[in-house]
């Protein structure tokens, strides 16, 4: 399953885009999520706009987007989630992680589901490298790589 990562603004601490790139680094190359920055414009419906021109260049993708207010996971529950997405034949699967004024009301209605990362508001800077290792963390749950030492 080819999974890819859109992240609403430029990320430019270096430390956590070599976290995030040390990550996804681990995951196989086959398997490794791709990243694409998208522009954080100067309204929110700049912004939206370059979010739902995005989706659109994914059309048929299982669309998840990050947001304080979704579904929670446990890390195995989240690696169950996935791996049952390519079982069921899932071929392409797009995270969308927002700026900083988030994802519309519009915007996370057009998702497969919404995800959260915990009941913080997280900069989204830190969402991505949450995500990669999360990412990361369920591959080696699916894989059986003794990563994941939690319940």
């Amino acid at each position: 399953m080819k999974t890819l990562v859109l992240a609403t603004g430029t990320c430019r601490n270096a430390p956590m885009l070599a976290l995030e790139a040390e990550y996804y680094s681990r995951i196989p190359a086959p398997l490794r999520p791709v990243v694409k920055e998208l522009p954080d414009g100067p309204t929110a419906a700049h912004t939206e706009a370059a979010q739902r021109k995005a989706l659109q260049g994914v059309k048929g993708a299982m669309v998840v987007m990050l947001d304080e207010t979704g579904q929670q996971f446990t890390s195995r529950a989240f690696a169950e989630t996935l791996n049952d997405a390519a079982t069921r034949g899932t071929k392409h699967l797009v995270f969308l992680i927002g700026g900083a004024e988030g994802l519309s009301t519009a915007i996370k209605a057009e998702a497969a589901w919404v995800m959260g990362l915990g009941k913080f508001t997280l900069p989204h800077q830190l969402v991505r490298v949450v995500l990669a290792e999360q990412l990361y963390r369920a591959h080696t749950l699916i894989t059986g790589h003794p990563y994941h030492r939690g319940g």
